[in-house]
């Protein structure tokens, strides 16, 4: 079977939880997946210092020696993202599907392919599980073999110009018409996964700009990433949000080896005048909150309103196509053959018996309904009523959290307090449940992983932050945030200023720690 929508993002979900501000190399991913290796206390990667201590969360420190510079002039030289009035109207689809494209026909894509088999087999011959380009990603910007990597990137030497009319444009458009399509759990995305691999050359564009010394390009190319992930933010699907999060992740992760260089502007204003949140769920959850509805778009005929037992066995044949890949969500997996319909109703119609004491008792206990009313229904609309008002009130009580800041919100989320109230509920009422309990907590996820980009940024504006004090005080370093000239960055998770502390000629600023991951940055000012 396909991998399904659904399938995909309790992927992404993982790995964007996962990993630190880079993506992970082979070797992480081999090890998050399989657990098949006992990680080291400590390790270094992508120049973070990770620190595990069983019982404690990962410590990720990165230690960033900076120059102390003024704000540039004038004041927002430099953005990340144009504004409003700079946008161009058009679709960032069209020119990223043009960036990929290249690479599906000619010499491009031969000698890549080529490249890679080279690669892999060289890598293999020597018992590495990384190979090149991915080893690239995975050091920093001065040690990179130049004329090898440039020879790389002459491959795909189309792009950088689309790339830069893509960040020009003002929407993102995949043209789903996710209303219309018969089974939206089973729409595949893999454009979306080929966006990260776009991403991670980008990357290894704008390492090769930094060790080129021509930091403007890499700004800029930073700025492209983060272009790509607010783009991702007005697709349909969650899935497509996390590989923008994931995206944005990879873009600060090279933003501290620009900070690094001597040339480095001070980028606290760009930083700030990205939008907040830079990946925003508002259209994804939108669907999200409907896609059981959108799935079995029958559910939405489902009323109080009085129905023969005629009705319903016509229901039960309407939606019976419908179900599609969910059907395997709620055990009807043996059963969704297409050759064979008849399997599937007869599945449904006994899911519908076995539903029946757990609808009834929630339609009496629950919606308060009359007894009479209840017993004067059909068996089918007890439960697909029961199961669509179930939906319904679980669905708000997960959503409605969206709506409020994060560290308004954390708690109850950390605590996973709605998900044991959602359990204990489908454990009462048994099947009308399961559609409800099977998709619903993967929005938790989501919220944090969207949080998590924001503190990245709020990390490194609080890094420039310190940059521009140290100008305006000769080199020195702020004792305290109060101490700093322009507003002090609020740590999304807690809604408080971002944890500072000084230890003699460093600054430690450290991140909240969420889903058992910390984030420090060690900053120490360079003698001009």
């Amino acid at each position: 079977m396909k991998p399904d929508t659904r399938s995909i993002l309790r992927f992404v979900v993982a790995v964007c939880l996962a990993v630190s501000f880079a993506a992970p190399s082979l070797a992480q991913f081999t090890a998050l997946a399989s657990d098949a290796k006992e990680e080291p206390a400590e390790t270094i990667e992508d120049s973070w210092r990770i620190k595990r201590i069983a019982g404690q969360p990962q410590q990720s420190t990165r230690e960033l020696v900076v120059n102390a510079r003024s704000e540039p002039r004038p004041t927002l030289r430099y953005r990340f993202l144009p504004d409003s009035f700079e946008y161009v109207d058009g679709n960032a689809s069209l020119h990223y599907t043009k960036a990929l494209g290249f690479l599906e026909q000619g010499p491009s894509k031969q000698k890549l392919m080529q490249y890679h088999q080279e690669q892999f087999q060289k890598a293999q011959e020597e018992g590495s599980e990384v190979w090149k380009p991915e080893v690239w990603l995975q050091i920093p910007p001065k040690e990179l073999p130049l004329d090898e990597v440039k020879q790389y990137l002459s491959l795909t030497s189309f792009q950088p110009e689309i790339m830069r009319e893509a960040a020009r444009r003002n929407r993102f458009d995949a043209d789903r018409h996710i209303r219309d399509v018969d089974n939206i759990i089973g729409v595949l995305l893999p454009e979306i996964q080929a966006m990260r691999e776009l991403a991670r050359t980008q990357s290894l564009r704008c390492r090769f700009a930094i060790a080129e010394d021509r930091i403007d390009d890499a700004i800029e190319i930073i700025g492209q990433q983060f272009a790509i992930a607010r783009h991702l933010s007005q697709d349909d699907f969650l899935v497509c949000n996390l590989v923008g999060v994931a995206i944005a992740g990879i873009a600060c992760n090279d933003l501290q080896y620009v900070v690094e260089h001597k040339d480095a502007p001070n980028l606290y204003w760009a930083l700030s005048a990205l939008p907040q949140p830079l990946v925003s769920l508002e259209h994804a959850l939108a669907v999200e909150r409907q896609f059981l509805f959108l799935q079995v778009k029958s559910l939405q005929d489902v009323s109080e309103e009085p129905r023969s037992a005629g009705y319903w066995r016509d229901f039960i044949d309407r939606i019976a196509p419908q179900i599609g890949v969910l059907g395997s969500e709620i055990g009807l997996q043996k059963y969704l053959d297409i050759e064979n319909p008849e399997a599937m109703r007869t599945a449904l119609i006994a899911f519908v018996v076995a539903g029946y004491p757990g609808a009834k008792d929630y339609l009496l206990n629950v919606e308060k309904m009359a007894p009479e009313q209840v017993e004067a229904y059909p068996i089918a609309q007890v439960v697909f009523l029961a199961m669509t008002r179930f939906q319904e009130y679980w669905r708000d009580e997960y959503f409605k959290w969206s709506y409020l800041p994060f560290s308004q919100t954390r708690v109850v989320l950390q605590a996973n307090e709605m998900e044991s109230r959602l359990q204990d509920d489908a454990k009462r009422y048994g099947l009308i449940a399961l559609p409800t309990s099977k998709m619903l907590p993967a929005v938790q996820a989501a919220f944090k992983a969207q949080v998590r980009c924001e503190q990245k940024i709020a990390l490194s504006r609080t890094v420039e932050a310190v940059r521009l004090f140290a100008a305006e005080n000769d080199g020195a370093l702020p004792e305290t945030l109060a101490d700093l000239t322009v507003p002090v960055p609020i740590e999304p998770f807690t809604g408080q200023p971002i944890e500072y502390k000084r230890e003699g000629d460093k600054a430690i600023i450290s991140g909240h720690p969420v889903s058992n991951l910390q984030y420090h940055i060690m900053v120490r000012i360079a003698k001009e």
